[in-house]
């Protein structure tokens, strides 16, 4: 295991398919973990933090990161550029670089997994995969966390189960989630249905960059809710059945496009392609939406243009991937009108 400074880039992840896409896109398992004898981060001094990360940085070292794909980013090194780049690319949370003082995260690129330190908790580990693979992705989550728990005592409830800064995270301390692309229960005003009925079975409807964060490009991630009182493996299981419900809801809404409008549906798609044909600047929502009409009407078989993997557009037109096209002095409109032609870029047109 490798500690870098760099910019490294290459989420394989994102322009991979896998079981349900194209609705599914990725799906995620998250385990939060603090230290014995630890405080937890949110109430921890500078002391307690550098301790903290010394400790859990030296299992992953030691029994984790067996090989070198591994490297380790301190959070107060990390410049806004590259910070905006691990944000941009789903490895840490927009909050990661607010409070930085013995912050880090470990990453292993090739394999899309994870190790932040300090941020909620003292330790989140986090894997994700390409589509609705979330038995795998748990495996693959908890095989790290058997491997640090080897050396790392945790906070641990005989009667509740892992003890967490948030409640919502107390017991199994694991999140499983998935990336949807859901643009025709938008379409069709059938989305607010959906989320009501993924409320009322303990799930969480967030945008695209998890919690606090928006919905665009119809991207929504989906997430348990619960936590406590189940074990791991319902959690996976539950999870998965309310994906696969929200995919034939998206499938049902695009049969439904395509028979009850028709050349609606076409005027739509060939208006976002239009749009990002001409266009010479663009904002970052719009883009986005843009970007999930034209994927949209390449999926349902009504535009000519190659097929192209939405989150790795997505990230593509992101301000830290645009900026990278850019010299000098950058003003925020520099940025837009880059943005534009990464767009074209992106789509081949």
């Amino acid at each position: 295991m490798s500690r870098s400074k760099g910019s490294t880039t290459g989420i394989e992840w994102l322009g991979q398919k896998g079981p349900g896409y194209p609705i599914v896109l990725s799906c995620r398992a998250r385990l939060a973990r603090n230290i014995e004898g630890l405080p937890f981060p949110s109430i921890a001094g500078e002391e307690d933090l550098e301790r903290a990360r010394g400790i859990i940085l030296e299992a992953v070292s030691r029994r984790v990161a067996e090989d070198r794909d591994w490297d380790v980013r301190f959070a107060e090194e990390l410049t806004r550029d590259e910070l905006s780049l691990l944000v941009e690319e789903y490895i840490v949370s927009a909050s990661f670089g607010e409070r930085p003082s013995g912050r880090a995260v470990a990453l292993n690129w090739p394999g899309a997994c994870s190790v932040t330190v300090n941020e909620e908790d003292s330790v989140k580990i986090h894997s994700v995969m390409p589509g609705a693979q979330f038995n795998k992705v748990w495996q693959k989550t908890d095989k790290i966390d058997s491997r640090i728990e080897g050396e790392v005592a945790y906070c641990f409830d005989e009667r509740l189960g892992y003890l967490t800064s948030c409640p919502c995270n107390v017991g199994t301390g694991l999140r499983v989630s998935a990336m949807m692309h859901l643009p025709a229960l938008v379409t069709t005003g059938e989305i607010a249905r959906t989320i009501a009925a993924l409320d009322h079975a303990g799930m969480y409807v967030r945008g695209l960059y998890g919690e606090g964060s928006g919905v665009a490009g119809n991207l929504f991630q989906i997430s348990n809710r619960r936590t406590l009182g189940l074990t791991e493996e319902e959690i996976v299981s539950h999870v998965e059945s309310m994906v696969t419900r929200v995919v034939d809801n998206e499938r049902t809404a695009r049969k439904m496009m395509l028979r009850d409008s028709p050349v609606e549906s076409s005027d739509r798609v060939y208006r976002a392609l239009g749009v990002a044909e001409r266009a010479r600047r663009m904002f970052l929502y719009e883009a986005l939406e843009l970007l999930s009409m034209i994927k949209l009407g390449v999926e349902m078989d009504l535009l000519a243009v190659e097929e192209f993997s939405i989150l790795e557009a997505g990230v593509a037109v992101s301000p830290y991937h645009v900026r990278r096209f850019l010299d000098g002095d950058i003003e925020e409109e520099d940025v837009n009108r880059e943005r534009a032609a990464q767009l074209r870029r992106v789509l081949g047109v």
